[in-house]
């Protein structure tokens, strides 16, 4: 039985290895292949890039005929002995572990699906040649906003933003899948948050559209009411408000119930506007709402407008919890 035991642990044990792939720990880099890869920013992000899509091919697809490729790629990479020798070896393994779709057609508008509710990003694509392409980007958070335009380099099918406004540090390769789709990875952690609006970020898996494809929000499906049958009590008390609150929710946390009913309180605000454009849902296990959201006057340099609701018969009797909430942004 111990036998078996240790066996069986073995197996994890190699398994969890193999996994793990080439994914360099720069903690413990020993050969000078590692140590030039940690010394080096845009080797080390080829590297993080490689590995995360190499674990999502192990996820989804036959990992035996992957984990070959994979060896053959990890055998390649070690005969290398310059920066410019690393860097073509990973973008040949990025092409080879994405499965990148050959024959794609580089133009159009493409939209990351993975943004959160408003927020987002668009790809614009123009003058495609043999090794380069004109790339538009745009992205938000919020109110937060920025354009970019790059001119971009093909690479093993792929295309690579390198240089933006001037900035060198950021990185964003994009990767047509045989699914039609297109994934962007970018090195934000370092580089392109530099320049990117705060709370916006690129990376994500796009589709083709004039218009933003993804679906309209609701409090429901964006998680601020937890059930569809509370979002429609809710919708039908706020009638035309309840899309306002909907684009409030750019951000939303919950909060301490101060009036100890039990109730939930969650609190949101767009990002970029937290002090104009703000509101707060507080909802109880027994049916019980209240809400307010403050927004900006219809003329400049006017004072916060609020529009309160609650299912409750006394109009006048506004919880604790709210009244806070509201003295943080208007004056009583």
């Amino acid at each position: 039985m111990v036998n078996r035991l240790l066996f069986g642990g073995l197996l994890i044990l190699l398994n969890l290895y193999a996994c793990s792939a080439w994914a360099v720990n720069c903690r413990r880099a020993a050969t000078p292949l590692e140590n030039t890869i940690c010394n080096n920013d845009n080797l080390r992000w080829l590297d993080q890039t490689l590995d995360t899509i190499y674990r999502s091919r192990l996820d989804h697809d036959d990992t035996r005929s992957i984990r070959q490729q994979y060896a053959a790629w990890e055998a390649s990479l070690q005969t290398c002995t310059t920066d410019n020798c690393i860097r073509r070896a990973y973008y040949k393994g990025i092409n080879m572990v994405s499965d990148v779709k050959t024959d794609f057609t580089w133009q159009g508008q493409w939209w990351n699906m993975l943004a959160p509710h408003m927020s987002g990003s668009v790809l614009q694509f123009s003058r495609s040649s043999e090794w380069s392409i004109d790339t538009d980007i745009r992205v938000w958070a919020g109110v937060n906003r920025q354009e970019f335009t790059a001119e971009a380099r093909k690479v093993y099918g792929m295309v690579l933003v390198e240089n933006i406004h001037d900035v060198s540090d950021c990185l964003i390769l994009i990767i047509p899948k045989q699914d039609g789709a297109l994934q962007v990875h970018s090195n934000a952690e370092w580089g392109c948050r530099l320049i990117m609006p705060n709370g916006a970020f690129i990376d994500g898996v796009y589709q083709p559209a004039e218009k933003d494809p993804r679906p309209s929000a609701t409090l429901y499906s964006l998680g601020v009411l937890p059930t569809d049958a509370l979002d429609q009590k809710f919708r039908a008390l706020v009638g035309e408000d309840y899309q306002q609150f909907v684009d409030t929710a750019n951000v939303f946390i919950y909060e301490n119930d101060r009036d100890n009913m039990g109730a939930t309180v969650v609190s949101m605000w767009l990002r970029g506007a937290a002090n104009r454009q703000t509101a707060m849902i507080i909802y109880t296990p027994q049916g019980d709402i209240w809400a307010a959201r403050l927004f900006p006057p219809a003329r400049p340099g006017g004072k916060l407008q609020l529009h309160y609701f609650t299912t409750r018969e006394d109009k006048t009797q506004v919880p604790r919890t709210l009244d806070i909430w509201k003295e943080r942004y208007q004056d009583e």
